[in-house]
């Protein structure tokens, strides 16, 4: 009876008035379900109790059911966007402090005309695609999950093949005389990437349905090879340990969050062969000698290794309560402007500060973990938790290895530390901000309900 009654005029004018107020379009398929299952019991129930004929007992329904300006009216209010404000406020927070930093509270060797300009300008464009991925409409990205993905691991190659040695690693791309580092950029955009794969899979997977013991060792293999073989390489022959570390953390995170359990373990056993077999058969004897130092130089005192950690912690402790004072120099800590800008800030602004700082991440994190389990889209869910997990582990990284707790590992602080990486970061905020906003605006098509383990 449904069909039929879907086709009446009354019905349909009624349902199409309805919907002409609710400014979110996502929904408007799900909302005409949901009355036209309103619409048909009533009127079964007419025709039963008071013996009314079919168009009787619609006109009845639709009278009872309400105005449609007034429903309309509020489905849109129910449907409509909504902002996270305590989010917005922690990211403006951030730039202020970031900004704050460049102009007034790094030390006069660094205020130089140029580098001021340039992270300003930084600021200024991560700001506004922070705005325009805010207002976009963030599942247009999931049919991109596999070209993002692999674009991302071509670009990766390219840089090790083709790229400048800096610093004794090929990770930049060079474009004239501007250049990015695609390894700093990769662990957000693989994570994007494959929050949409792996939903993809799960969305695509049959209720019921199971594959044979070949098929899915087939299948496993196939994986491992293309979400872990291939970006461990790339990452171990850059060399980009630290974003090793980074994608690896976020992708265990996804892999729980959509319930691939066998591939987790299957995953982390894989990456823990293939990394020390890479290391082992690295063409630099060097190499594992050195990364070995590095670790083991958290607790060594007299090591040359640890260098970098004994001069954070002695800057950290010289900064009391208060600081030493705006842009006050400490030439003995290195990196004061990139990975230990932290420490220099705690240095010149004091404890107080620092643990200021700390929360404010905290507080982000929270809030962000907290946003993402608020949207019933899962596909929403996996973008906005995973790119939380990139940058939970960039951010407690970077404050623990100052504190001398984690290995220094080039691992700078995000949003504080202003440069081409920060433009993506900020992007990436009005991304997960634009999956809160939208999460009652999405349709019930949207959302996946099976958890099972796979």
């Amino acid at each position: 009876m449904t069909g039929h009654i879907a086709s009446r005029p009354l019905v349909v004018a009624y349902i199409e008035e309805i919907c002409a107020h609710v400014r979110a379009r996502d929904v408007h398929e799900d909302i005409k379900l949901e009355l036209l299952g309103h619409l048909t019991e009533r009127i079964e129930e007419l025709m039963e109790a008071e013996s009314l004929s079919e168009e009787e007992a619609i006109k009845a329904a639709v009278k009872q059911m309400g105005d449609a300006k007034q429903v309309g009216v509020g489905l849109n209010a129910a449907h409509k966007p909504k902002p996270e404000w305590s989010v917005i406020g922690i990211i403006a927070a951030m730039i202020g402090i970031a900004l704050f930093t460049i102009l007034f509270a790094l030390p006069e060797s660094t205020q130089v005309s140029t580098f001021i300009y340039s992270k300003v300008v930084f600021s200024i464009i991560g700001v506004l695609l922070l705005v325009v991925l805010y207002f976009a409409n963030y599942r247009k990205l999931l049919k991109l999950s596999w070209p993002l993905y692999w674009v991302t691991i071509l670009l990766m190659a390219f840089a090790q093949l083709y790229g400048p040695q800096i610093n004794g690693s090929r990770q930049w791309i060079l474009i004239g005389n501007v250049g990015f580092n695609i390894f700093s950029h990769s662990p957000y955009l693989l994570i994007i990437a494959l929050a949409g794969i792996l939903y993809r899979q799960k969305e695509n997977a049959m209720p019921g349905a199971s594959l044979g013991r070949y098929s899915q060792f087939i299948k496993g293999i196939k994986q491992l090879v293309t979400f872990i073989l291939i970006p461990a390489y790339l990452y171990i022959g850059a060399p980009g340990l630290a974003q090793l570390i980074v994608y690896s953390f976020s992708l265990i995170i996804l892999l729980i969050l959509y319930r691939k359990l066998r591939f987790l373990w299957m995953s982390i056993a894989t990456l823990a062969t293939g990394v020390f077999l890479v290391l082992l058969n690295d063409l630099n004897p060097y190499r594992l000698h050195y990364i070995w130092q590095r670790i083991a130089g958290l607790w060594g005192q007299e090591t040359n290794s640890n260098y970098q950690t004994v001069r954070s912690i002695e800057a950290i402790q010289s900064g009391g309560m208060w600081g030493q004072g705006l842009g006050a120099p400490y030439t003995r800590l290195p990196f004061s402007h990139s990975e230990m800008m932290y420490s220099y800030l705690v240095y010149s602004l004091g404890w107080v500060f620092g643990a200021a700082i700390a929360l404010l991440i905290l507080a982000f994190i929270v809030r962000i973990v907290r946003m993402g389990f608020k949207t019933n889209d899962f596909y929403g869910r996996g973008l906005v938790i995973g790119l939380c997990a990139v940058f939970g582990i960039r951010l407690f990284w970077n404050l623990l290895m100052c504190l001398g707790l984690l290995p220094i590992m080039g691992i700078e602080l995000p949003f504080l530390h202003l440069s081409s990486v920060s433009v993506l970061e900020f992007a990436l905020v009005g991304l997960m901000l634009s999956v809160y906003r939208r999460k009652d605006m999405v349709g019930c098509s949207a959302t996946l309900q099976s958890s099972t383990p796979t």
